[in-house]
Order: C-alpha cells, then sequence, then structure tokens
C-alpha cells in the first residue's frame, strides 16, 4: 500500500494533468521517467460504482446537543417523529486554578422554602421542522430507571417510563422567539411538588455532590409531543448550564423574608437521547425497511438518501476495480452531486457527509464504541470530510486509503457508508458521525477519478 507521503510525492506530478482528462478508457498521463514499461501511470473516471440507499443497523443519538420533539411529513423522506429522553445531572463549572469541569454541589438551608420545580427548554438555534410550530403540546413523562451515563442509545431505543403524564404545555412558535427572532424565551413547563420533595430530599448529602449518585437516585424524564398536536417537530439546545443558555430541570426556592427567588439548574448533559422514528411508506425508498439492508440506486432513478438521526445512509462499492490489473492507487476521489430538485425550505441539508467501513454482513465496522471510519490512519477515530460546495453543486471526498487497502488486498470490498457528518476540532479536514439532527440530502451523479499504475 502506498504511504501518504508517497501520495503527496505522486500527486504533485499528476495534478496538472488534472484538468484535462476525462476518459472513457484508461489514460497514460506520462510521469516523468515512465513510458509503457512496469510502472506507466493511468487516470481514469469512468470505472463502475454500486450505489444504494443503505440503513444502518445502529445510528448513535446519545449526548448530542438537540432534543428533538414532535412529528412532520417530509415530502422525500416520509413522516418523522421524535421523542427526547433527559437525564438530570448535577450542575458543573470550570475550576479556574485546573480549568477542570466540577460538580457545583446541590444544598438547601433548612429553612429553605422551596417554591417550585419546572423543566425549562430553549430553542437557540430558532431550528424548527415542518410547520413554524402552531399549537404543539408538549408533554413529561418520568422514567421508570436512570439512563446510564456511560451507555450508548441508538435512535430506535425506548426506554420503559411513567405513562402517567407528569406536566404537559402547549406553545407557539412566538412563545420561544420574537417574531424578529432577535429574542430568545425558555419554555417553562412546572412539575409537580412531588418532584421537588424528591430533589429536597438529595440535597446535602452524598448524591448532592457526586454525579453518580444523583443520577442513580433520580430518574429522568421523556419529552414528547402529545398525539395529533400538530405538524411539526422542534429542536432544543442541550449543554451545561455555565456555558450558555441551554435547557435544564430548575428548582426554584427562597429564604425567610427574602424578595425574590433562588435556583439550582440540573443539566442534561448526560444519558440523554432522541428515540426517532420513520415512516418511509409514501417515500421513493420505501422497500428500505430493515437494517442493514440496501436498496440499490437503479430502483430510485439513481438516487440515494443521506439523513442524520435515523440510520439513512448510502452505501458504494467498486466493482470495476476488478477490471484493472494489479493496480497500485496514487489517489483516488469520489465525487457525487446533490438533488437540487429535493431541497425543502425549512429542512436543512446534511452539508457534510463522512464515511465509514462495513463488515461482511453490513453492520457498520467497530475500533472498540467507535466506528471504524476511512481515513488515512490505522484505527482512525475521525473520518475524512466531504463538505458540499454550493456553487458546483458537487461534494468530493477522498477515498484513497480505503482503495489502497482493496487493490493491496489488505481489505475486502465490503463497501463504505457515506453517513451524516459534522467537522471534527481534533483534526482539520477530519470528521465525526452526526446524529444530533434530522437534516437530510439526495445524492446521484457518483463518479470515482482514480490515479493509479499497474504493476
Amino acid at each position: 500500500m502506498l504511504n501518504r507521503t508517497e501520495l503527496l510525492r505522486n500527486s504533485v506530478l499528476v495534478l496538472a494533468s488534472a484538468f484535462f482528462f476525462s476518459c472513457e478508457d484508461p489514460t497514460d498521463i506520462g510521469y516523468p521517467g515512465t513510458g509503457s514499461g512496469q510502472n506507466q501511470t493511468f487516470f481514469t473516471d469512468t470505472l463502475s460504482l454500486s450505489t444504494s440507499t443503505y440503513l444502518m443497523d445502529s445510528a448513535i443519538t446519545s449526548n448530542q446537543n438537540l432534543a428533538l420533539v414532535g412529528s412532520f411529513t417530509d415530502p422525500v423522506f416520509g413522516r418523522i417523529s421524535s421523542v427526547a429522553y433527559l437525564q438530570p445531572t448535577l450542575s458543573t463549572a470550570t475550576n479556574p486554578v485546573n480549568f477542570q469541569q466540577e460538580v457545583t454541589q446541590f444544598v438547601l438551608n433548612s429553612t429553605t422554602i422551596i417554591d417550585s420545580v419546572a423543566v425549562r427548554v430553549i430553542n437557540n438555534d430558532i431550528r424548527f421542522y415542518g410547520d413554524t410550530l402552531p399549537d404543539l403540546t408538549l408533554e413529561v413523562n418520568r422514567l421508570l430507571t436512570a439512563l446510564g451515563t456511560g451507555q450508548n442509545y441508538n435512535y430506535d431505543q425506548e426506554v420503559p417510563f411513567n405513562s402517567d403524564v407528569l406536566a404537559s404545555r402547549t406553545l407557539r412558535r412566538s412563545d420561544m422567539v420574537t417574531n424578529e427572532g432577535d429574542s430568545l424565551f425558555y419554555v417553562r413547563i412546572k412539575l409537580p411538588d412531588s418532584i421537588a420533595e424528591e430533589l429536597t430530599a438529595l440535597a446535602n448529602g452524598d448524591e448532592s455532590m457526586d454525579q453518580e449518585k444523583f443520577i442513580a437516585a433520580f430518574p429522568g424524564f421523556r419529552l414528547s409531543a402529545k398525539a395529533n398536536s400538530g405538524e411539526s417537530m422542534v429542536a432544543f439546545n442541550l449543554g451545561s448550564v455555565s456555558n450558555g443558555n441551554f435547557s435544564d430541570l430548575t428548582i426554584y426556592y427562597h429564604e425567610p423574608g427574602a424578595t425574590f427567588s433562588s435556583g439550582y439548574q440540573f443539566e442534561f448533559t448526560a444519558g440523554r437521547f432522541n428515540q426517532i422514528t420513520t415512516d418511509r411508506s409514501s417515500t421513493a425508498f420505501a422497500a428500505l425497511n430493515s437494517k442493514t439492508q440496501s436498496l440499490s440506486s437503479k430502483n430510485t432513478d439513481g438516487r440515494v438518501y443521506v439523513q442524520a438521526g435515523n440510520g439513512t445512509a448510502a452505501r458504494i462499492t467498486f466493482p470495476g476495480l476488478g477490471l484493472l490489473k494489479n493496480p497500485l492507487v496514487g489517489r483516488a476521489n469520489l465525487v457525487f452531486k446533490a438533488d437540487t430538485n429535493t431541497f425543502t425550505s425549512g429542512i436543512p441539508l446534511s452539508s457534510y457527509i463522512t464515511l465509514v467501513n462495513l463488515n461482511n454482513n453490513q453492520t457498520v465496522a467497530r475500533v472498540n464504541s467507535d466506528y471504524s471510519y476511512v481515513n488515512y490512519n490505522a484505527n482512525a477515530t475521525t473520518g475524512i470530510l466531504s463538505t458540499y460546495v454550493d456553487s458546483t453543486n458537487s461534494f468530493t471526498a477522498d477515498i484513497t486509503p480505503y482503495l489502497q487497502s482493496i487493490t493491496s488486498q489488505n481489505l475486502v470490498d465490503n463497501g463504505v457508508a457515506l453517513i451524516a457528518g459534522v467537522p471534527s476540532g481534533a483534526q482539520t479536514g477530519g470528521a465525526l458521525a452526526y446524529n444530533g439532527n434530522i437534516n437530510r440530502i439526495v445524492l446521484k451523479d457518483f463518479k470515482l477519478e482514480i490515479y493509479y499504475t499497474e504493476k
């Protein structure tokens, strides 16, 4: 297999030629010092590909930054519904000495008078799906068990909950943001006094200063939209309350004689996840109905479908490689376009794509608990980032390391999955899988541009 140093050296030599070749047959691009001998180098962009829409066996929605609540019908991707599972945790703050996140202890005085307790949600991103929130009724149920902080939850999982509704609130878009969009509001859902009594019993004890003990003692909530309460979905922001305005569980209290209330904010920073269901029966890919299944693009007018949050992805294999004679791959880009006819106002695009490896049984390959990303390093913790370019309506994904592994017979072509991603701050040009929203995109016109030599 070529290492990256060799790849970069060769790429410099062929870069100028790349602008001039688009060919039906492999073309000798004429490296200096090569001719028709053993090291002759070629470029082609017409090797056959196999493309399909693919349903991943796992799409983790744990610990994402949005709680998605509601239902709406996407004209391309079908009816999508989501409920959020939220596990309160003790609030945290950054220690100014060592810059570590530390728990803020939950302390009440013996004289403290409890006023109320409420789940407060906020939509910082002003993000809605479907209609602009006509009378959406939110309902809160209590979980029967706490959400595990170290457990990953899949998009189709459900946690047992008490069917009795603790509290509800009907809201409109104007309850969360002004018409001008310059002010944001918390939506406050007042909970029964029994919840305040539970929290008060945990104050000042071991549970008030130890995150794991608090979580074990206080199961969280299920936040959903009441059935038939509107054709809309809203995204509530989640995060550490010390870092900004994020949804929380707040207990309000005051001391005797005080003229104002104080409060302690419990965060939703651990164990949270979205349970997302999709009815594809009215879509072009309605036949895709089981995990690890692929539906050929030949059955969907050359299109493949990618959506965050519910495991919908594209799968690509490279049967055309079999026509080459013991190739050594120097550079390989997968180029594809978006179907702009499917762009829909109010449903954001998945503008970033990353690639993960698949096993021979079509499950997503993993390295420990992480996806096995396609990247230049073995056991990479991030994938290659492909970004939508609006001016050319195109993506370009560098799949050199995958094809090098295939042609060197270190890997079988089980296919790669193209999934919704997000740029990784840990590596320039790197990406991670992202399932915190339901952004989507329809892809078409796939082409492999490959530079290679034959032994």
